[in-house]
C-alpha cells in the first residue's frame, strides 16, 4: 500500500469516526420512545443501526484501499469520533434540534394549510349538499302530502255521502246490534282471556 492511499484512508477513516458520532446523537435522539430500555424493538433497532453504519464504514474502506485492514484504521476512526465529540457535537445537536423544529413548524403549517384550503371547503360543501338535499326531500313530501289531501279528501266527503244515501249506515248499525254478533264478540273476549291467562 502506498502512502497516498495511506493517508487517502486515514482522512476517510477520520471523517468516517465523524460521521459516526453524528450518526450515533441522530439516532439516540430520534430513538426517544416511552418503551423498556431493552425490549426487542429496541435491541433490533440497535443491531440494524450498527450494521449499516458497519456496511457504509467498509464500503468507504473498500472504496479507498480495496478493503484493506490495518491497526491504523481504528485509530483513526477513533481519533475522528473523539473530534466530533470535542470539537463539533454541540454544534452539531443545536443544528440537528434547529432541523427538527423547523421540519415540524414546515409540517404543522402545510398541514394547517391543507386543512383550510381543501378539507375545510370540502367539508362546507358536503354540509351545503346534505342542508339542500334535506330541503328538496322535505318539499317533495310536503307537495306529495298536499296533493294527497286534495284528492283524498273529496273522496272522502263523496264516500260519506254515498255511504249515508246508500244507506249502508243502518245495515252495519243493524249488524253491529244482532245477537250474532254480540255473541261473537263476547266469544272472541273470552277466548283472549284465556289465552292471556295461559301464557301467565
Amino acid at each position: 500500500m502506498s502512502l497516498t492511499i495511506q493517508f487517502y484512508t486515514m482522512l476517510s477513516m477520520v471523517a468516517a469516526g465523524t460521521w459516526l458520532g453524528a450518526s450515533i446523537d441522530t439516532y439516540r435522539r430520534f430513538a426517544r420512545q416511552p418503551r423498556p430500555k431493552w425490549s426487542w424493538m429496541t435491541i433490533f433497532n440497535d443491531f440494524l443501526f450498527w450494521l449499516i453504519q458497519g456496511l457504509l464504514i467498509f464500503y468507504v474502506l473498500l472504496k479507498v484501499n480495496e478493503g484493506e485492514m490495518r491497526f491504523y484504521i481504528f485509530l483513526a476512526l477513533i481519533c475522528g469520533y473523539a473530534a466530533y465529540q470535542a470539537l463539533f457535537q454541540r454544534i452539531y445537536l443545536r443544528s440537528l434540534e434547529t432541523c427538527i423544529r423547523a421540519s415540524v413548524a414546515i409540517y404543522r403549517f402545510v398541514r394547517a394549510l391543507i386543512i383550510s384550503i381543501f378539507i375545510n371547503p370540502i367539508k362546507w360543501l358536503l354540509k351545503l349538499l346534505y342542508s339542500l338535499v334535506i330541503m328538496v326531500i322535505s318539499l317533495i313530501l310536503s307537495i306529495l302530502m298536499f296533493i294527497f289531501k286534495v284528492i283524498f279528501k273529496p273522496l272522502s266527503w263523496l264516500g260519506k255521502i254515498v255511504y249515508k244515501l246508500s244507506r249502508l249506515d243502518r245495515l252495519v248499525n243493524s249488524i253491529k246490534k244482532s245477537k250474532w254478533v254480540k255473541k261473537a264478540v263476547a266469544l272472541w273476549k273470552y277466548i283472549r282471556t284465556r289465552g292471556n291467562k295461559g301464557d301467565d
